[in-house]
């Protein structure tokens, strides 16, 4: 065959279907984020977030390539016997691009800087109605189904211009804007439900009354509380102050509550933020069932008419009409599927539990509930990444054969085997974070609560601290148990990197030791031994994977060359036999201080887990795990309130983080420095009457 023939039948080819082939990507890509948009805010997965970010950043590309394609080809050579006139085809398919621009409304942002991007799609706005504009301009009055285009046309402008007005909503600067305008009548409105000044005794049933809550059935109470700690989690974002009265109400609200409940509450409301942020669903409106009605039936409107014209005469090839058949059918389907997203999503049932007078609404609710919301079903993916240094196996020279062999030789999941052979080797694999775990850190957040009263004035010469409480990561556990001295050049003489890594390693020493001497059943840990090592792996993947997340230090050098260590001596207390040289030995101990660098954590790992195997000489080993986890929690307190909100809303992209839940949690119970006290609120409120 001619290679010049080969060719150029090959550019005939493509000349004949490049517009028809980008367009149908582009649909394509319409749908996998409509799909797939939404459900990072539930999972986890790799994969899930990789094919979200390919195709939001892809979409935008395609479909301006093939405007730009549409632009140049106007008319055509596709005519019949019938209709000889120019093909208009393509002008068309202009606007149905320009719907596609305006993105699905489960995804409007994938990362909180697309939000701060907003001019630049608002300038793309203008550019790309202004090329679809010239598509139907040098086709008008040539062909009447260039009149079908019209109303998708005012569509897309719609859809298009509502995607950018929730980016700049979304946008840091803006955000906070009107959260500064909407925080003084936010606590004013609700200083006029509670007029009594002080919040401790009030009863959970004066509460729901000055709420409004007492009017609303049981099965829709926690979407209202989410909501309303929702309003208080915006203001929280923005960098602002929360009054005594408003944060009290948040603190009355969880106090009774389980661990199970409080951490419901705070996925749900969590949800609510990922919607402000990322998605366009962010309530149920008259503005957005205008928006909504007005994109539905303008695809609707299009379809029935294009189907009209193509029964009456046939102007256009088949395939073409099979390509405009699935673009306008499939936006349609794509609406529909839109729809039924929104009128499920919380938002919907929230406004939906607000008509529960009507027998219907009632009825409604509880069966959509049932079906959707039951605790069976799950909206929020429980689970925390987890990083065992010993287990990362680092080596000096990193070499490639190393990680390759490493993944195959990995005995968790395939899911986790590939992540190491791709290099996200982090994240070792993925542990449930347990009803045991949340009960753990919500007693925890209590206990810290009760140490602190907003209704003083001042803090007491050591009492009443808030700044004090917060900056707490491990001694105040060990005060409770009676040995802070011993333990003290771990924890307060030591920044919380070298700590975390030196706790970390101490807490693997421990486990492996008291398998060794079967105190421990590697099967069946107890309760408190596994939430130690969960807590610990977990924190340890945050300072691997998500060190902006953490307070600054200089973790990653001191990760690496102690993990070049652990992986030289780790056996010494990994290995299920009693080795010839003990890991608590003399011996050893000068041997690993002495091939050891400077920033190395493993001698003093070893020493204090040495210490700590040392307490059950008069201590029971679930105590001496007990003050273990309890130290962990301490330290994924200290974390949580460390970290700006801004990596904590980034972290809702990938499902949510452990440290973000503690995080907002520890925010409502008045763990913050962002919750005024009774008398700063006063002073404020004198400041600007």
């Amino acid at each position: 065959m001619d290679i010049n023939n080969l060719s150029k039948r090959a550019q005939e080819l493509w000349n004949e279907w490049e517009i028809r082939s980008l367009i149908l990507l582009s649909l394509f890509l319409q749908i996998l984020l409509i799909v797939l948009g939404n459900r990072r805010k539930y999972h986890t997965g790799i994969v899930l977030g990789g094919l979200v970010w390919i195709a939001y950043l892809s979409a935008d590309w395609v479909t301006t390539y093939a405007l730009g394609s549409v632009s140049r080809s106007q008319g055509g050579s596709g005519t019949n016997c019938i209709n000889p006139t120019p093909n208009n085809i393509p002008a068309f398919w202009a606007p149905i691009l320009l719907v596609h621009l305006g993105g699905p409304d489960t995804i409007t942002a994938y990362a909180l800087e697309d939000n701060e991007l907003w001019l630049r799609h608002l300038l793309q706005l203008a550019i790309q109605a202004s090329t679809a504009s010239y598509s139907l301009f040098k086709s008008w009055g040539k062909d009447p189904l260039i009149y079908i285009a019209i109303p998708i046309f005012v569509a897309g402008i719609t859809k298009y211009g509502d995607r950018v007005l929730v980016l700049w909503l979304a946008s840091s600067k803006k955000f906070r804007d009107i959260q500064s305008e909407e925080v003084d009548t936010f606590q004013s409105k609700f200083g006029e439900n509670f007029q009594s000044p002080t919040f401790v005794d009030m009863s959970e049933e004066d509460l729901n009354e000055g709420l409004k809550f007492n009017k609303i059935i049981s099965e829709a109470l926690y979407l209202h509380e989410a909501h309303f700690l929702f309003k208080m989690f915006k203001i929280f974002y923005a960098d602002l102050a929360l009054s005594h009265s408003s944060h009290m109400a948040s603190y009355l609200i969880l106090r009774g509550k389980d661990a199970t409940d409080a951490f419901k509450v705070i996925e749900v409301e969590l949800g609510f933020m990922y919607d402000v942020l990322f998605t366009k669903v962010t309530g149920v409106c008259s503005t957005r069932t205008i928006l909504r009605s007005i994109s539905f039936l303008s695809s609707t409107s299009a379809l029935v008419a294009f189907s009209l014209m193509v029964a009456n005469k046939c102007a256009y090839t088949e395939t073409e009409v099979i390509i405009s058949y699935i673009l306008l059918g499939g936006g349609v389907v794509l609406e529909i599927y839109g729809v039924i997203m929104l009128l499920l999503s919380e938002w919907a049932m929230f406004r939906l539990s607000l008509l529960l007078k009507k027998p219907w609404a009632n009825a409604v609710y509880k069966a959509v509930h049932k079906a959707i919301y039951s605790d069976n079903n799950k909206r929020w993916e429980r689970y925390m990444a987890q990083h065992d240094l010993t287990g990362a196996q680092i080596t000096k020279n990193g070499a490639l054969w190393k990680m390759v062999k490493n993944s195959l030789a990995c005995k968790p999941t395939p899911k986790v085997c590939f992540l190491k052979l791709i290099g996200m080797y982090n994240i070792q694999s993925w542990e449930v974070i347990s009803d045991e775990l949340k009960k753990l850190i919500w007693e925890y957040l209590k206990d810290k609560r009760s140490r602190y009263s907003h209704e003083m004035p001042y803090p007491d010469p050591g009492m009443n601290d808030l700044k004090e409480i917060l900056a707490e990561r491990g001694d105040q556990a060990l005060k409770s148990m009676g040995c802070l001295e011993e333990f003290r050049w771990a924890v307060v003489e030591i920044d919380f990197h070298g700590s975390l890594l030196l706790w970390h390693i101490a807490t693997d020493i421990c486990y492996h030791d008291d398998i060794r001497k079967k105190k421990v059943d590697a099967k069946n840990p107890p309760p408190y031994c596994k939430m130690s090592r969960s807590l610990s792996n977990y924190m340890l993947y945050l300072l691997i994977e998500r060190p902006n997340m953490l307070p600054k230090g200089i973790g990653e050098a001191r990760y690496k060359q102690t993990g070049i260590q652990l992986t030289e001596f780790s056996w010494c207390w990994r290995s299920e036999k009693i080795t010839p040289t003990d890991w608590d030995s003399e011996e050893f101990m000068k041997e690993i201080k002495k091939n050891g660098s400077n920033v190395s954590m493993l001698h003093d790992a070893c020493k204090l887990a040495k210490e700590l195997q040392s307490l059950e000489n008069n201590w029971t080993n679930e105590k001496k795990w007990r003050m273990i986890s309890q130290i962990w929690v301490e330290m994924l307190t200290y974390a949580a309130s460390n970290c700006g909100w801004k990596e904590h809303a980034q972290a809702l992209t990938r499902g949510g983080e452990l440290l973000t839940r503690v995080c907002l949690l520890m925010a409502h119970l008045g763990l913050s420095e962002q919750c005024l006290t009774s008398a700063s609120t006063s002073s404020r409120e004198a400041q600007n009457p």
